[in-house]
C-alpha cells in the first residue's frame, strides 16, 4: 500500500511527518508514505500533483490513498471555528466563471460547460466512494463543504455571495485542484482543513495558525493511528 500526503507549504506538510514519527515502526511494512509540495494555488497544485501520480503509476507503485493537508479559512465559525479540522467531501472552483451586474455566473450557469461533465458531478467535485478501510478513517471527522479561491477574500458583500452560493464552509486556494487531478488520474483521496482564521480577515498576522497547525498535526496523527487500528482488524 502507497500513500501520499500533499500540502502547499513546507509547514503544513510537517504535520503529517511528525505525526508519521510518532508512529513510524509501526507502519513500517505495511505502507509506503511520501510527502510532496504543491506549491500554492491551483496552477502550481494541478501540475506537480499530475506529475508525482502518473509518475507512480508508470513505476507500477500506484497510490492508493492520496492526502491533502493545509489550513484554511471558515465561512461558519459556528460548525467550524478556529482550530478545528474539516473533512472536505465536495469542492468548488469558487471563482472560475463571470462577473455580471446581476452577480457571480459559473461556466454552469452559463452553460459554457456541462455541469455532469467528467469529474464534475452537478457542478461539484466530489469526493469519491473510498474502500471500507479508507472509509472507516474518513468518518473519524467532521465533513464540511470547500469553496477554492485564487485570491484572499476581502469584501463582505462577495463573501456572503459565495457562501451563499456554494453553501461553503471551508476557503482555500488549493482543493479544487487537488479533487479535480486525483478524480482524472482515478487516484482515491481525502482533504483535511483545520481552521486558522474566519474567511474576510485578510491580515495573516491576525490569523491562529499555529492552533491551526497543531490541530491539523492532530488529525494527522488520528488517521495514522486509524490506519494501525484498521491493519489490526
Amino acid at each position: 500500500m502507497r500513500l501520499l500526503f500533499c500540502a502547499a507549504e513546507q509547514e503544513e506538510l510537517d504535520c503529517a511527518l511528525q505525526a508519521l514519527r510518532l508512529h513510524e515502526s509501526q507502519i513500517a511494512g505495511k505502507a509506503q508514505v511520501d510527502f510532496m509540495l504543491t506549491g500554492i494555488g491551483t496552477t502550481s497544485t494541478c501540475y506537480r500533483l499530475t506529475k508525482k501520480l502518473v509518475e507512480a503509476e508508470a513505476e507500477g507503485n500506484p497510490y492508493s490513498l492520496a492526502v491533502n493537508i493545509g489550513i484554511a479559512g471558515s465561512y461558519d465559525l459556528n460548525a467550524f471555528p478556529i482550530g478545528t479540522t474539516a473533512l472536505i467531501e465536495k469542492e468548488y472552483f469558487g471563482d472560475l466563471g463571470f462577473r455580471t451586474p446581476s452577480g457571480f455566473q459559473t461556466l454552469f450557469d452559463s452553460y459554457a460547460l456541462d455541469a455532469n461533465l467528467f469529474p464534475f458531478k452537478d457542478g461539484t467535485l466530489q469526493m469519491p466512494q473510498l474502500p471500507d478501510f479508507f472509509n472507516e478513517i474518513a468518518n473519524s471527522y467532521k465533513k464540511a463543504v470547500g469553496v477554492t479561491i485564487h485570491t484572499i477574500t476581502a469584501e463582505k458583500s462577495v463573501i456572503e455571495e459565495i457562501r451563499k452560493k456554494y453553501n461553503a464552509q471551508i476557503e482555500s486556494m488549493e482543493g479544487a485542484s487537488f479533487f479535480y487531478t486525483c478524480l482524472n488520474e482515478y487516484v482515491k483521496f481525502i482533504e483535511l482543513r483545520s481552521v486558522s482564521n474566519a474567511v474576510g480577515e485578510e491580515d495573516p498576522a491576525k490569523w491562529n495558525t499555529p492552533l491551526a497547525l497543531e490541530s491539523l498535526k492532530e488529525a494527522c496523527k488520528e488517521f495514522f493511528r486509524q490506519f494501525i487500528e484498521n491493519q489490526r482488524v
